[in-house]
């Protein structure tokens, strides 16, 4: 696994070096396509890993990705033609096998989602993975506003599901070579993304990055908690712009400066300051939910989690406010 990483790693590096070079500063958002191309080409000739239909299908939703993302990098797709690409990966997900069958909670307590079957296909698993990957790629393409923001997410991301495979008692080496390929594109990224950003990920690479790691998740045994764990900061953003815009009376789809990174931008935070933010908080929730022994612990942690962005969030909103109140 530590072979494969630094493979990625040199790979993902080697063509981001030639890229800059030939693109110059004329146009940036081609990061993604790195980053998909070195995933795929190095989970085919890896020898250990068995293509199975989810991981088939894992493959065959990136490279959509690669075709769809590059032309929404070029043409500026409207929301309904986005809204129709995502949909087309989570109906890839669902042909290809991919299930959620049960939710763990704490104290015993979960949910099973095969209860109602339509066509072959488990209704509530059907609907939870349609959220949970739209949710997953729209969060991710919306904290893509500030140089390495979405690597240093798509990171801990991929650290998270990776220690969670190693554990003796869950012990998934397929997906501890996924995650290695994965982070060492992402390393590999991150080098050219820090600010000021030499690469862009662009609508590649930002969905890819949510793709993977939310379909990761589900492969793996939904892992979703785990997955939630560094996914919430994004998520939280994600949803409470949502509610600020529906409040205002405009569509949840225009374009605005209510994202957090942005809000911080506005009181005059660099994007390597707000990066290393990103980076401390996301590591130390990562350091406590590998530290706590309990499901219910980490389920705590998560809700806890929750409070500090969501209250974070309002008091640089408010603060926000009253700078420019002032000015």
């Amino acid at each position: 696994m530590v072979n494969i990483f630094f493979q990625a790693l040199i790979l993902s590096g080697v063509l981001f070096l030639v890229g800059t070079k030939i693109w110059k500063n004329k146009f940036k958002r081609w990061g993604g396509i790195v980053l998909v191309l070195v995933f795929v080409c190095l989970v085919l000739t890896h020898r250990e890993l068995e293509l199975t239909k989810q991981l088939q299908g894992i493959l065959v939703g990136s490279l959509f990705i690669l075709g769809f993302g590059w032309w929404d990098d070029l043409r500026n797709l409207s929301w309904r033609q986005q809204l129709l690409g995502q949909i087309f990966l989570v109906i890839i997900l669902l042909f290809f096998g991919f299930r959620v069958e049960y939710l763990h909670g704490i104290y015993n307590f979960g949910f099973h989602l095969d209860k109602i079957f339509l066509g072959g296909v488990s209704v509530l698993s059907a609907i939870f993975i349609f959220f949970w990957i739209m949710g997953s790629i729209n969060a991710m393409n919306w904290l893509d506003g500030v140089d390495s923001s979405l690597g240093i997410v798509a990171l801990f991301g991929g650290l998270s599901i990776g220690f969670v495979s190693l554990l003796p008692e869950v012990n998934q080496p397929a997906i501890a070579i996924l995650v290695s390929i994965f982070l060492g594109s992402m390393v590999g990224f991150l080098l050219f993304n820090l600010p000021p950003a030499k690469v862009e990920a662009g609508t590649v690479g930002s969905y890819f990055v949510g793709f993977v790691l939310a379909s990761l998740a589900i492969m793996a045994g939904s892992k979703i908690i785990t997955m939630m764990i560094i996914f919430i900061l994004p998520m939280m953003d994600f949803a409470l712009v949502i509610v600020n815009r529906w409040r205002r009376g405009v569509s949840i789809l225009q374009k605005d400066h209510s994202h957090l990174h942005y809000r911080l931008r506005a009181l005059g935070w660099s994007d390597l300051r707000i990066f290393l933010t990103y980076g401390i908080f996301l590591g130390t929730v990562l350091v406590l939910y590998i530290w706590l022994p309990t499901r219910e612990a980490r389920f705590y942690l998560l809700l806890g989690e929750m409070i500090v962005v969501g209250g974070g969030i309002g008091f640089i909103k408010s603060v926000k406010s009253k700078v420019e109140s002032l000015k």
